[in-house]
């Protein structure tokens, strides 16, 4: 599943010019909302009527169901539909894809630059959030506002349906803001909203979770807006990659992914570490660590962030 992020990112650099850039890769990322959202709904009455091995065997079947379907999506079979222009063009891009095979992958001068040390913080610090609620925010509306397992799953589908809604709305909004501003500057208002929103939300949650039976609908809605403006990173830190360098920009979409993954081995333990240190206390074992990494990510990337191209 690792090389899925750095193969879509390699397609969106080869394929999709750069005002489209954002939208590209929020509709395309925006899947993972989507697959977020309808995997808590169908889980829960899954594994009540068929066991936890019913999950692992339904999604296998759907992974490979995609891959007999995929080879239909090659661009040489869409270009089969497409007018004689068009077809010229997707000609010079295959082109230009082969050409990119044919280079070492500098990952020295990648290791000297500030801007992809910046862009590999915002991912690790994003994902921190995101792995974190991902893993931990059934258990807590289970024990907080004590449903049961398929009533918290459904819950749960609440804030990833938030940020599935916000995908055609933050590809023109980040696109949008390249007409206005430098890239530079646009990658980091788009990761700036996507830290800073989430992080006050957190602080929020933190507040309201030892009142949350009595205010379920807030503590919902503000997860949910946490979770909408987090999908700004998808204008910010995933674009990044292919700002800093399309030929090179599935490798550094591999090294930033790879910093991205760590949250979610040590940020799910040291969660529930948390958890027994304080004696079950939510606020600061899972939302003020996660308001605490929005914030340094917002503080790393807004300081050595660019978006100027640095290799070919």
């Amino acid at each position: 599943e690792g090389f899925a992020p750095s193969a879509v990112t390699d397609l969106l650099a080869t394929y999709v010019p750069k005002k489209l850039r954002a939208r590209a890769v929020t509709t395309v990322f925006g899947g993972m909302e989507l697959g977020n959202a309808l995997g808590l709904l169908i889980c829960g009455p899954l594994i009540v009527r068929s066991g936890w091995s019913s999950v692992f065997y339904g999604f296998a079947l759907l992974g490979f169901i995609w891959c007999a379907f995929w080879p239909f999506f090659a661009p040489q079979k869409l270009a089969e539909n497409i007018d004689d222009n068009a077809k010229k063009v997707v000609s010079e891009i295959l082109t230009k894809k082969k050409s990119k095979t044919r280079s070492k992958i500098p990952y020295g001068e990648f290791m000297k630059s500030s801007a992809v040390w910046a862009v590999v913080t915002a991912h690790f610090c994003h994902n921190w959030g995101y792995y974190t609620l991902l893993a931990w925010l059934p258990s807590y509306f289970e024990s907080v506002l004590r449903l049961d397992l398929t009533g918290a799953a459904r819950v749960s589908l609440v804030p990833y349906l938030a940020m599935a809604l916000m995908i055609p709305i933050v590809g023109a909004v980040a696109d949008g803001l390249q007409e206005k501003y430098s890239t530079t500057k646009a990658r980091k208002i788009a990761q700036g909203v996507a830290f800073l929103g989430p992080a006050c939300c957190m602080a929020l949650c933190a507040y309201l979770s030892p009142l949350a039976l009595n205010c379920k609908a807030a503590l919902i809605t503000v997860l949910s807006v946490a979770f909408a403006l987090s999908t700004f990173s998808r204008g910010g830190l995933y674009c990044n990659h292919q700002d800093l360098s399309p030929k090179y920009a599935a490798a550094l979409l591999g090294i930033s992914n790879t910093a991205g993954a760590i949250p979610g081995i040590i940020g799910v333990w040291l969660t529930g570490k948390l958890f027994d240190i304080t004696k079950g206390n939510w606020g600061l074992s899972l939302f003020v660590p996660i308001a605490i990494a929005q914030v340094v990510g917002f503080l790393v990337f807004s300081a050595f962030g660019s978006g100027e191209q640095e290799w070919e």
